[in-house]
This record gives C-alpha cells, sequence and structure tokens, in this order.
C-alpha cells in the first residue's frame, strides 16, 4: 500500500462480489415469479419456494451485513472526507440498505400468504438490482483503489466462518451463478475441500431446491 493508502497492484479480484449480485439478482427475478404463481393447494410447492426464499433472503442479509461490519468502513476511512462524491456513494448505498432492510422483512414474513408477498419480492428485486449495478459502478472502483487482495482474503475468510449451516447452500449459490473461470477464483478463498463437497454433494442439493421451487435446475 502506498502512503495515501491507495493499492496500485495487483488488481482487487472482485469476482465474488460480482457472483454474488449477480445470483441476488437472477434468484430474486425468479421467487418474484414463483411466489406469485405458487398454487396454494400444493403443499410441497409451497414450502419449496418458502424454503429457497428464506435462504435466498439469509444470503442477502449476510452480504449487507459484511459490507456494513468489514468493507465500507474500512472503504470509506481510506478514501476520507476530502471527496464529496464518495461521500455521496456511501449515503447513498447506505440508504438503501435500509430501505432492503425492510422489503426484506416483508418478502420475508410467513404470516403472510406467498402470492400475496410476490409484489414486495419483486420490489425487492427491483433496488436489489439497481443497488447492486451502483456498487459494481461507484463503489468497486473506490475499492480496487483502497482494498488489498491480501485484506479481501482475510474478509472474505471471516465472513465464511459466520456463516455456519447455511454454509454448503451459500457456497453452491455462489457457484450455481459463477462460469468456470470464476469457480477456480472463487475457489482461492473457500474453506478447504469446499470444491469436493460441492462436486459430490452441495451442488446437487442447490440443483434439487431450485427444481422444488422453480420446477427447474437451470
Amino acid at each position: 500500500m502506498a502512503a495515501n493508502g491507495v493499492h496500485t497492484s495487483p488488481p482487487l479480484d472482485l469476482t465474488s462480489g460480482y457472483v454474488a449480485h449477480r445470483g441476488l439478482r437472477e434468484e430474486l427475478a425468479r421467487l418474484t415469479v414463483a411466489t406469485r404463481e405458487v398454487n396454494p393447494a400444493d403443499i410441497r410447492q409451497v414450502r419449496a419456494v418458502e424454503d429457497h426464499l428464506a435462504l435466498v433472503l439469509r444470503f442477502l442479509a449476510a452480504h449487507h451485513r459484511e459490507e456494513d461490519a468489514l468493507v465500507f468502513p474500512r472503504v470509506r476511512a481510506r478514501v476520507g472526507h476530502g471527496l464529496p462524491v464518495a461521500g455521496r456513494v456511501f449515503t447513498d448505498l447506505a440508504v438503501d440498505h435500509d430501505s432492503l432492510d425492510v422489503l426484506t422483512r416483508r418478502a420475508g414474513d410467513t404470516q403472510v400468504p406467498l402470492r400475496e408477498r410476490s409484489l414486495a419480492i419483486g420490489r425487492l428485486h427491483a433496488l436489489v438490482a439497481r443497488h447492486t449495478y451502483q456498487e459494481e459502478r461507484e463503489m468497486f472502483p473506490l475499492m480496487r483503489r483502497h482494498v488489498s487482495n491480501l485484506e479481501q482474503r482475510r474478509l472474505l475468510r471471516r465472513t465464511l466462518r459466520g456463516w455456519g449451516r447455511d454454509l454448503p447452500a451459500f457456497v453452491a449459490l455462489y457457484f450455481h451463478h459463477a462460469d468456470a473461470g470464476e469457480r477456480a477464483r472463487l475457489l482461492r478463498f473457500a474453506p478447504f475441500g469446499a470444491g469436493l463437497m460441492w462436486r459430490l454433494s452441495w451442488k446437487r442439493g442447490y440443483e434439487r431446491r431450485r427444481v422444488a421451487a422453480y420446477g427447474t435446475s437451470t
């Protein structure tokens, strides 16, 4: 790191961020349709959609906890207060996180039938899409400038330790939405044996839950 806190090389690998965002956008788009079209009389289908929705919402919450607790404060401290454009970015993203929290609670309220939550899930998808594209456009360049790959690896490993029993499904969600090259890069941060477990078990488990919720694993 240079004296001014700016990293020059090698470029920060943000594969995990891009893949997480892509996965959230795709899953929430599919869940918007699945909740709107679910047959309330089909208890197995309702449970499958409810279960997958809960998983995706937990993934979204974990992703935002990582940003709020680990990533954004670190970058903001290094950017300093002399860049009003950067300050606006942090303010915009913080406001979005508050709105996303509200919509996430509505989307996950199991006291409300799935079909009645479809509108909230659609709004959540629209906000997640706008929010993640803004992050990629405005926050990722700041991260590349102020966070090193070593720091990123430490942050991601700390995040993985907090996933608990969701780790197999979260890893499978990442890998499902990654291409072969991205999976290879993601494996650098994954726990030992995660790649093998994904091939042997976690991949099929994630595909089964998508088939149950959406009717297809693709």
